[in-house]
């Protein structure tokens, strides 16, 4: 009896852990989209900016399937980073809400968020706050303190909150997990964990404590700058990996993002809910609190090149700027439905041809025969190109008969055995294709 008892435990347990990865597996599975505050709001929105933007995501955006509202750096500090604002640590290290930006609590602005049908999230930098070490304080249900587990030699040359975790300490790994726990407790949905790119160990760790919460929770890793083809496989472990620096609102962005898509266009992330990032869309008003922010200076025909880069290599769509005040041009590509699709078809578009500054990328869809998407970029700032692309050229059959459709136009293309297209500086073709 004993040991049948023992064999029904283990079955038991097994089919424990398979119901909780199923769970987990459900994470992501397409590629998330949602808003950060970054763009808008650097590392200083207030609680009452935050939840006029929930409102404005909540009516404008999650109708078409956008659901995480992400506060990015700063939530944490006592009062603005330029007037010397300190991190608000626990008795264990660990960031705190800020009563001078979110005087409710940061826990209220979850609850409302949720409250809409929104997930939230935060931001995180990977490593132990400096004062907690200084103050040597304990590592949650351990004997150890975290002077034990940190390397004061890793540090991070922009953000001097922390230093980083020596995974081989004993103590380490129950830290990461006690940060990730107090935030599940919170209702944290999303987590993105900065300066972790370059370090494959503590991404490791991250993943670790996220699976072993009592919650789903979002790994987008950041920054871009860093990445490493040899570490492909411990990116998989988060959902969203970032592969650019910073994105702005002009055309350096716009070329680093289309070279750093290129490195990454094989990554086959998809299979673990993995998805490359290429950074959030910075529309709309930015940097509000530094003398009042600017408007977005990419023009209309940059804007749709920056949407299409997104739909077509399935990088998550997380929105910047104010939502409150997004003009309409942008919202239109914000939620243009054919836009959504592709991106949320969860295939990495591949480069099929490049040639005097002309781009082209195909996105197949992945669950319908020679269907899906072609983006044609003409790259060249300057001046308006009028090309011919054949199916070869299109990355498509050579004997087939293709219907394409303009889809920012929403009209028919004639073709005849040769595509012609006249594009605009910066501009492109955002085309659905499909045999006849």
């Amino acid at each position: 009896m004993g040991y049948i008892m023992k064999k029904l435990s283990m079955i038991f347990l097994v089919l424990l852990m398979i119901n909780v990865n199923c769970q987990k597996s459900k994470v992501a599975s397409k590629p998330p989209m949602g808003w950060n505050s970054y763009t808008g709001y650097s590392i200083e929105i207030t609680q009452s900016e935050l939840i006029k933007n929930i409102d404005a995501i909540s009516e404008k955006l999650q109708p078409y399937g956008y659901k995480y509202v992400t506060v990015d750096n700063g939530w944490f500090l006592d009062k603005p980073a330029d007037e010397g604002g300190q991190v608000i640590i626990d008795e264990y290290g660990r960031p705190e809400s800020s009563p001078y930006f979110f005087p409710d609590g940061l826990q209220y602005v979850i609850d409302y968020a949720h409250k809409k049908g929104l997930k939230f999230g935060i931001w995180l930098i990977r490593g132990v706050d400096r004062k907690a070490v200084a103050k040597n304080l304990p590592i949650k249900g351990t004997q150890y303190r975290l002077q034990d587990i940190v390397d004061k030699q890793d540090t991070c040359y922009w953000n001097d909150y922390n230093y980083g975790v020596d995974m081989s300490k004993p103590g380490a790994q129950q830290f990461y997990n006690n940060m990730i726990q107090k935030y599940a407790e919170w209702g944290v949905d999303f987590i993105k964990y900065d300066d972790i790119v370059p370090h494959p160990d503590e991404i490791k760790a991250v993943a670790r404590a996220i699976d072993n919460c009592d919650r789903d929770i979002v790994m987008s890793i950041s920054p871009g700058d860093y990445i490493d083809k040899e570490d492909v496989d411990v990116y998989k472990k988060a959902n969203m990996v970032r592969i650019t620096h910073d994105i702005w609102d002009n055309k350096r962005s716009l070329e680093s993002t289309f070279q750093r898509w290129e490195m990454m266009q094989d990554y086959n992330g998809a299979r673990h809910n993995s998805w490359i990032d290429l950074d959030m869309i910075c529309f709309g008003h930015l940097y509000v609190v530094r003398n009042g922010g600017f408007q977005c200076k990419f023009s209309q025909d940059q804007q749709r090149t920056f949407m299409l880069q997104r739909a077509l290599a399935a990088s998550p769509l997380i929105a910047g700027g104010v939502m409150y005040s997004m003009d309409d041009f942008s919202l239109s590509l914000l939620t243009h439905p054919d836009i959504i699709e592709c991106n949320q078809n969860g295939k990495i578009g591949q480069l099929v041809s490049r040639e005097n500054k002309i781009d082209v990328w195909k996105t197949e869809d992945r669950d319908q025969k020679n269907t899906g998407w072609i983006g044609v970029f003409n790259r060249n700032g300057q001046k308006e190109q009028t090309i011919e692309l054949n199916n070869d050229e299109l990355g498509l059959a050579r004997n087939s008969d293709y219907k394409f459709i303009d889809l920012w136009n929403n009209e028919t293309l004639k073709a005849n055995k040769q595509l012609k297209l006249t594009i605009n500086p910066d501009g492109c073709y955002f085309i659905k294709y499909k045999v006849r």
